[in-house]
């Protein structure tokens, strides 16, 4: 892997403080694709930093909010990946200028079965809900009009459809009609 040059891109733009309100529309955003709990910032801190990477490489899919030590927004970003979000943050630390100011991370957890259009309309969305649009620099999100967002977000397999059975010849097979 090449080496990134210590001013590869400038500093990521600081937006608006992650509190509850920010966090809501985050967690609002994935709406039935969010699975586990309220996220809780995980600490990027050079003590805790490996620790931290290791439990997020357990996270496949979501939206995560990367703040500075003043819990200013740096980074908002999906992840739809085998490796996590701990792979993820670590793809972003290769950029020097990310690695000096990103000090935590909220991280809101999707169904890893989720398809990664409703996970990308969800970053999208979030980032309207918050109004990052032309305040965080060259940073861009996914176009998502809300139709779009919600026929994303909330669409799930047709019921009743599966595999087809294999040839078994009727052994052991029911029918599918009703009795």
């Amino acid at each position: 892997m090449e080496a990134v040059r210590a001013d590869c891109c400038e500093e990521p733009v600081a937006g608006p403080a992650v509190d509850v309100r920010v966090l809501r529309h985050v967690w609002t955003a994935l709406g039935p694709r969010r699975v586990g709990g309220w996220p809780v910032r995980c600490d990027l801190g050079a003590q805790h930093q490996e620790e931290t990477l290791a439990v997020l490489d357990e996270v496949l899919a979501g939206l995560y909010l990367v703040v500075d030590a003043d819990r200013r927004l740096r980074w908002l970003g999906k992840v739809h990946r085998d490796d996590g979000v701990g792979a993820r943050l670590r793809d972003h630390f290769r950029h020097p200028e990310r690695a000096r100011v990103y000090a935590g991370v909220f991280v809101v957890e999707a169904d890893p079965f989720s398809p990664p259009k409703a996970i990308e309309a969800a970053e999208g969305w979030a980032a309207d809900l918050i109004g990052l649009r032309g305040r965080m620099g060259p940073r861009t999100w996914p176009v998502v009009t809300e139709a779009e967002w919600l026929a994303l977000v909330t669409s799930r397999p047709v019921p009743g459809l599966g595999r087809p059975r294999p040839d078994g010849g009727g052994i052991g097979e029911r029918s599918a009609a009703p009795a």
